[in-house]
């Protein structure tokens, strides 16, 4: 029975705490300091050191696999830039939410000065706003437009980008440009016009090691967690977990926050492995959900036949993408898609004796073929 004369969060509050402050492990903080970027985040100054003597900044690309800190450089270099100095202000832009060159253009006008609703109002128009707004401006914009795949999928979403990379030629006025993407090759793949006014510098990260990944937890858990509430055994796990990941530190932190809420749930006064590995379930199948859309068109086409055909074949596969597709591919060059699905943890692969004809490599994804198949359909 309920005790009627005390809150229902008293008992939550007095029992074993977890956290100290466990907001050094949410997705949008940013550390004061950002372990084995050094290389990654000297490229960034550089690139947009020239602002600070009234000079043009140089546009960046910034691509790695996900949770290899891009985003968190990115903000950390230019979180800085402004406090340096008053010459520039950095805006933040996530494609996936802003992914159309109207409702960018409006975010980055209203940033500037210039009022604009998202709806209403023509595209052009907003742009001619912008560039008025951009010549009063006493700041130089630095825009930062993060997955930035989703915006250059669509012819107008490459406009917007060889609208923005030619002001600094033709406007008489400055902006600078960070784009940031998982994939590699984006810039390759822009319509040649776009890719000739960027002109951008190339900024490539890598996956995190295992004793990387291990010094960045260290760094947050000692101020996320309670002295004692956390062991080293526990870190270990976490960014070797992570490393097999690709070296996704976002994959090692999350996984920690959820343990050590499911520590707390529990009452237990310390993270234990048991926590660790539920934890670990629910945000791999989070991330790899996520990184579906980084796939490229090869890729979730036998992705979805091999969540139709559980325990599917090779050579079956490279018949179904046949029938499938409209770019023919080598048995050899569909196995290394498969290899790549594999190393990204999608599917698992076993291999199958067929007595005289040899052996052949079987394949069944990681996640429920449901989730994956609805996932697929919605992109």
């Amino acid at each position: 029975w309920l005790n009627l004369g005390s809150n229902v969060f008293e008992r939550a509050v007095k029992e074993n705490r977890i956290f100290k402050d466990e907001t050094f492990l949410y997705p949008e903080f940013v550390p004061e300091r950002l372990p084995h970027r050094d290389k990654e985040i000297d490229s960034i100054v550089f690139a947009f050191n020239p602002v600070l003597s009234g000079k043009k900044p140089q546009n960046v690309f910034i691509a790695g696999p996900t949770g290899c800190g891009k985003t968190a450089v990115t903000k950390f270099v230019l979180n800085e830039l402004e406090e340096f100095s008053d010459r520039a202000k950095a805006i933040y832009i996530n494609c996936f939410e802003f992914n159309s060159r109207h409702s960018v253009l409006s975010k980055i006008a209203n940033f500037i000065g210039s009022p604009t609703p998202r709806r209403g109002i023509a595209t052009d128009e907003i742009y001619s706003q912008f560039l008025s707004a951009l010549k009063k401006s006493d700041f130089v914009p630095i825009i930062i437009l993060d997955e930035v795949d989703k915006l250059v999928l669509s012819s107008e979403g490459s406009k917007l980008l060889y609208d923005l990379s030619r002001i600094n030629e033709h406007e008489k006025s400055v902006v600078g440009l960070a784009l940031v993407s998982n994939n590699v090759s984006l810039v390759a793949s822009l319509d040649p016009r776009v890719k000739s006014s960027l002109t951008e510098e190339r900024i490539l990260f890598e996956g995190y090691s295992p004793q990387q990944l291990k010094d960045i937890l260290l760094q947050r858990t000692q101020y996320a967690f309670v002295s004692g509430a956390l062991s080293d055994e526990i870190i270990g796990v976490a960014a070797a977990h992570a490393a097999k990941m690709g070296g996704d530190a976002r994959v090692a932190i999350e996984s920690l926050l959820k343990a050590g809420r499911e520590a707390e749930r529990e009452n237990s006064g310390k993270v234990m492995l048991r926590h660790l590995k539920k934890a670990f379930e629910a945000v791999d199948s989070v991330s790899l959900l996520k990184g579906l859309k980084h796939l490229g068109e090869t890729e979730k086409i036998l992705l979805g036949e091999i969540a139709l055909n559980e325990g599917v074949s090779s050579g079956t596969l490279f018949e179904l993408f046949s029938k499938k597709s409209k770019t023919p591919l080598s048995e050899r060059r569909i196995r290394d898609y498969l290899n790549s699905l594999e190393k990204k943890d999608f599917v698992v692969a076993e291999e199958v004796s067929m007595g005289n004809k040899g052996k052949t490599r079987k394949y069944a994804c990681r996640l429920p073929k449901k989730m994956i198949l609805q996932e697929l359909a919605n992109q």
